[in-house]
């Protein structure tokens, strides 16, 4: 049986004697409807080609057709031939085949002789021969009915029903009809440790897509909170549905009663499907796929049951169940444990770029335009610790400013988003929306967040019972017992039993909600969060606390720390005189580094160096509890409050005034460029740590060395130039940022100002080009002209521009202009259409 999505026919193979061939001739001009339809393919033994072996390609054409008609007479049944080929059939069907054996009565013969005891249901009705016809024709006729019969039946056993498809697509929290799970789905990195691995003596593995998973037996799906089980579940089954030919079901565990029995696989399948179960459940390679196991007896019942009815059996459950109830389960030992992780940066550029393109905009969605809404989501997201990159959160943070803002994207705040989710949250766990009842759970979680902050800086820690805080809470408040339940037993609520909230954003929510209340307890526990602003956590914190507060004392506390941090450092301004201190390795870099790669490559290129520096990141974030000496701890108060005012500058522009927006802006500049200058103000250390390296290493050549430590100065000096940039990356400031550039009359405000000039833009426009040539006669300095030829050649690498505006640019750079061909374009039949009322 050939099916997909566009067609559906069925293979039908001729048994029948030869000295009834003007029969078998009958009954294809008879079948010719069915044929044009494209339902129908027809096989019989004159198809064999001159040299073809007949037995072998008539077992072959057996083994593959859906449907067997045997044109009875007596010639037939004296055929050994024949008799083979029935036989044959039998045993296909006895395999389990879902096949039909049609006996086609041609003539007065003595066919219920030779069916016996094989009840199978012969053409034409009733029994009747085809020569008792008058005229024949309508024999003929009864022969297509049933046939045409035989493969709608055929075809419905594998059609999945509209409303249950219709259900299974929803994606269940965005809000526009429209868009279904398929149009937005990315598959996930599942990883694993292969059955033969020794913990310490294998690395991980990873299951890519869905080919390498499927290549699997019996597999348990775990992951996280919101880490998309059920949605990669419901697309695992979509995907095997949609052609037709896979026999899958989906079945909720949740649903299934005490005692399951096979029943519960038919009552699925009547759910799923149109057709025959009994033909259904013949086949060998069924697939059954099963969402929210959990420690209910019943469903490992199911489980055991199914392991007879089922090839294949896909199973999904959250982390904290597989690591509590099922890690050392026997009854699952065959199953393969893998977890769904969160999507690394190129996934979630492509779910990005997905959504966009759902979104209806008039704009084109540009590679510019992808990068702006990517570094607003990062922003949102800002660790993987706090919150996973699962898809859940990326859309429902483009979701949010959607809701907020539907023409643009010009909504960042992730107060915003993770209010909406905590909201929605609460919403699912049977809280009322009343407004009462949501102020009642966001007030005890506020208290709980508290209460879990200073329990961390105790020197005395204790846990935390969720009844007795609880308790507590209630001699103070006003709180109903069901709220209590719900908080913390829904699958959807906010708390654990053990007092913890379920994700790290919201604790870090409550608890900046809570200190942003301004009492003098919070006051002095903000003022030693500022001074230890470079500690992980409290930058976290303090970066809800300033989503949360009007006080602006918070955002001057910072900026006056920030601005004293190395403050016997000048700002770097990269005049030659600085940078004269990597002029070989400057030297060495070529003049021309466009690519030949696709863009599309460069841009997942790039997405992996992202991904490694979030990695280390995320190393030293672990390392940062460590006592540091006071210019490190400078150094990293620097890069901490420069991304804090980062988020300030997002979230707060509308409410700042213009001269405090400049205030922060120059603050970022000049503590980053200090942070360059620490190395480049001292125009002999490169020499001094050359000779040290030369008498330690006496046989290595000292031009590479001092090459190589130029690389790592030269390096620290755009890494924080970039850093700059990223912190000031808003479009809607572009305005001040300007004043502030043209303030400052020097080659690093210039470089920033391009950078952030080409970091904002769509795509390379002739404003970018003009600015480009006017630094390029401005500066006769290879350091700045090399450093602008590359970062714009890493831009036309990575970003779709017009024809035009290359050429020029490479004329400019002078550098030999290279076509791309758009391939992230996608056919007019990847959009779907928004469905009309």
């Amino acid at each position: 049986m050939k099916t997909n999505k566009d067609t559906f026919y069925t293979n039908l193979f001729y048994s029948y004697s030869h000295k009834d061939e003007k029969y078998r001739n009958n009954m294809e001009t008879a079948l010719s409807q069915l044929k044009r339809d494209k339902l129908l393919k027809e096989w019989f033994d004159a198809k064999i080609l001159p040299g073809q072996k007949i037995s072998g390609k008539i077992k072959v054409k057996m083994d593959e057709a859906d449907i067997f008609v045997f044109l009875l007479s007596q010639d037939f049944i004296a055929s050994d031939a024949c008799i083979e080929e029935w036989k044959y059939a039998e045993q296909l069907a006895k395999k389990g085949k879902p096949i039909f054996r049609i006996p086609i009565i041609l003539n007065d013969c003595s066919w219920q002789d030779f069916l016996g005891n094989d009840d199978v249901k012969a053409l034409p009705d009733d029994g009747r021969h085809v020569t008792s016809f008058k005229p024949q024709n309508t024999a003929w006729q009864q022969v297509y009915i049933g046939i045409k019969n035989v493969i709608n039946e055929l075809k419905n056993t594998f059609n999945p029903r509209l409303e249950f498809m219709t259900e299974i697509k929803k994606t269940g929290f965005l809000s526009q009809d429209h868009v279904e799970l398929q149009d937005i789905f990315i598959f996930p990195t599942l990883s694993y440790y292969p059955p033969q691995a020794k913990q310490g003596l294998l690395r991980v593995k990873t299951i890519e897509n869905q080919e390498e998973l499927l290549i699997n037996d019996h597999v348990l799906i775990h992951g996280g909170e919101l880490s998309g089980k059920t949605a990669f579940g419901r697309y695992l089954y979509l995907s095997l549905a949609a052609d037709m030919t896979t026999p899958v079901l989906h079945i909720d565990l949740k649903d299934v009663s005490k005692n399951p029995s096979e029943k519960v696989f038919i009552n699925a399948y009547k759910d799923q499907f149109y057709g025959d179960y009994n033909i259904w459940r013949r086949q060998e390679e069924k697939i059954l796929i099963l969402d929210n196991l959990s420690p209910d007896p019943n469903s490992i019942e199911l489980i055991e049951l199914a392991k007879d009815f089922f090839k294949k059996i896909f199973i999904t459950l959250p982390s904290d169940d597989f690591y509590s109830f099922f890690r050392y389960e026997m009854r699952l030992s065959e199953f393969q444990e893998v977890r769904i992780e969160p999507l690394n940066r190129r996934q979630q550029e492509e779910l990005i770029r997905k959504r966009l393109e759902l979104s209806n905009r008039n704009e084109p969605i540009t590679d510019g335009l992808v990068d702006l809404t990517e570094d607003r989501v990062n922003s949102i997201i800002i660790s993987q610790k706090i919150v996973p990159r699962y898809p859940f959160f990326v859309l429902s943070i483009l979701q949010t400013y959607e809701g907020f803002m539907p023409d643009n994207l010009s909504i960042t705040s992730y107060g915003h988003c993770y209010h909406s989710l905590i909201v929605a949250s609460l919403i699912k766990a049977g809280i009322s929306s009343e407004d009462s009842d949501i102020n009642s759970c966001l007030n005890f979680a506020e208290q709980l967040a508290f209460k879990i902050y200073m329990n961390s800086t105790s020197q005395v820690k204790t846990e935390i019972e969720f009844d007795e805080f609880a308790e507590e809470y209630k001699e103070k408040y006003q709180i109903s017992e069901t709220i209590l339940y719900r908080l913390k037993t829904s699958d959807y609520s906010i708390i654990r039993e053990e007092a913890q909230f379920k994700t790290p954003y919201m604790y870090y929510f409550f608890l900046g909600r809570f200190l942003a209340r301004g009492d003098a307890e919070s006051k002095e526990i903000i003022e030693h969060m500022c001074e230890h602003s470079h500690d992980y956590s409290n930058f976290i914190t303090l970066l809800f606390i300033i989503h949360h507060t009007n006080d602006y004392g918070i955002i001057e506390d910072i900026l006056v720390r920030t601005q004293q941090a190395l403050n016997s450092v000048q700002p770097a301004k990269l005049t030659q005189d600085e940078t004269a201190i990597f002029k070989e390795f400057v030297d060495t870099i070529p003049n021309d580094i466009l690519s030949r790669k696709s863009i599309g490559e460069e841009r997942k290129f790039v997405r992996e160096i992202q991904e490694t520096n979030d990695t280390q990141e995320e190393i030293e974030h672990e390392q940062e509890e460590q006592k540091l000496d006071d210019p490190v701890n400078d150094i990293y108060r620097i890069l901490k409050n420069n991304k804090i005012m980062g988020q300030i500058l997002r979230n707060k522009y509308g409410t700042l005034e213009k001269s405090r927006i400049k205030e922060i802006i120059q603050t970022v500049v000049d503590s980053g460029l200090r942070l360059i200058n620490h190395l480049l103000e001292d125009q002999n250390w490169i020499t001094r740590e050359v000779h040290f390296l030369k008498n330690k290493y006496p046989d290595h050549d000292i031009k590479k060395m001092k090459i190589s430590i130029q690389f790592l100065t030269f390096l620290w000096t755009m890494g924080n130039i970039e850093q700059i940039v990223s912190s000031i990356n808003v479009p809607e400031i572009r305005d001040i940022v300007n004043e502030v550039v043209k303030a400052n009359p020097a080659p690093a405000f210039d470089l920033i100002e391009y950078f952030y000039h080409l970091d904002s833009a769509l795509e390379l426009t002739e404003v970018e080009k003009q600015e480009l040539e006017t630094l390029l006669r401005k500066y006769d300095d290879n350091f700045l002209r090399t450093v602008l030829s590359i970062r714009t050649q890493h831009y036309m690498n990575t970003h779709h521009s017009k024809a035009s505006i290359g050429q020029s640019v490479c004329s400019l750079l002078k550098i030999k202009y290279i076509h791309k061909q758009s391939e992230e374009k996608r056919s007019p039949k990847h959009r779907r259409k928004r469905k009309r009322k």
